[in-house]
């Protein structure tokens, strides 16, 4: 079943500064493999413990959230905000992989002087582009920062069929690459208006408080490690400096979750 593309655009306020901020902002389905025509529900949740909610997201700070079920568009509804997440609910399909794509607004924050290199360590950001903030960034000055958050999911109606890798039209994201034969991914380009971002840091997050710190290739590839199985995060972050002096950095924080399963696809 083909189903219409659905778009939700919301007006709120920025996203506010705090202890949140270190937390990985993400999207997580009830299941990664759901029965076909009937709807798939996914959170999107900031926290510290993937892949445990945290806190959910007001509906005022998605900017649109949108969904691709077998290369086709599919209708995403945003239900009900708890305390731990905004519910999303993938419109059933008959079968095959759908990617969920999740863009807040644009918000605001500021990190006093003794915060700074706790924010700037708490991302995976270039290092090159950290020089930057400690060459422009007066001594003693706050760190102004204007930032989104850009998060997408894999999850299946009844089987996990790669269809082919193609942007969800996110400004900085992960594209998986399928092995033949293999249902979930075993390597990923990291992207930014299409263009490869080449020697960026990126985390995997996956199991028990486990993680590992990569670099992406010269074609903004990276591989997944081995061993890594069950729910898996890969998150990265630009990081621009201001359009103009004493302005605010700019930052892009993307995610993808996604199961890592050691079968082959069905």
């Amino acid at each position: 079943m083909k189903n219409r593309l659905a778009l939700m655009m919301a007006a709120g306020v920025g996203l506010l500064a705090g202890a949140a901020s270190a937390h990985d902002f993400f999207l997580i389905p009830e299941r990664f493999v759901g029965p076909s025509n009937r709807p798939l529900i996914v959170h999107a949740t900031s926290s510290s413990d993937f892949p445990a909610l945290n806190v959910g997201s007001p509906r005022s700070r998605i900017a649109q959230v949108r969904a691709m079920v077998a290369g086709e568009p599919a209708a995403v509804t945003v239900e009900a905000q708890t305390g731990q997440s905004l519910r999303l609910s993938v419109a059933g399909a008959d079968a095959g992989m759908a990617v969920v794509a999740l863009e807040t607004i644009w918000g605001e924050s500021n990190w006093r002087p003794e915060q700074v290199e706790t924010y700037l360590d708490e991302h995976p950001f270039k290092a090159e582009d950290v020089s930057t903030v400690h060459g422009l960034l007066p001594e003693g000055a706050t760190l102004q920062i204007r930032s989104r958050r850009l998060a997408k999911t894999l999850v299946c109606f009844e089987v996990c069929s790669p269809t082919a890798t193609t942007p969800a039209g996110l400004e900085v994201e992960f594209l998986p690459e399928f092995d033949t034969g293999r249902s979930s991914p075993g390597a990923f380009q990291l992207v930014r208006k299409g263009q490869p971002l080449a020697g960026y840091p990126v985390v995997v997050r996956f199991g028990q408080d486990e993680r590992r710190e990569l670099l992406t290739d010269g074609q903004g590839r990276v591989q997944l490690p081995e061993g890594v199985t069950g729910p898996v995060m890969m998150v990265a972050a630009t990081l621009d400096r201001p359009n103009e002096p004493g302005g605010r950095f700019i930052t892009n924080n993307a995610s993808l979750t996604f199961d890592a399963s050691a079968g082959s696809g069905q």
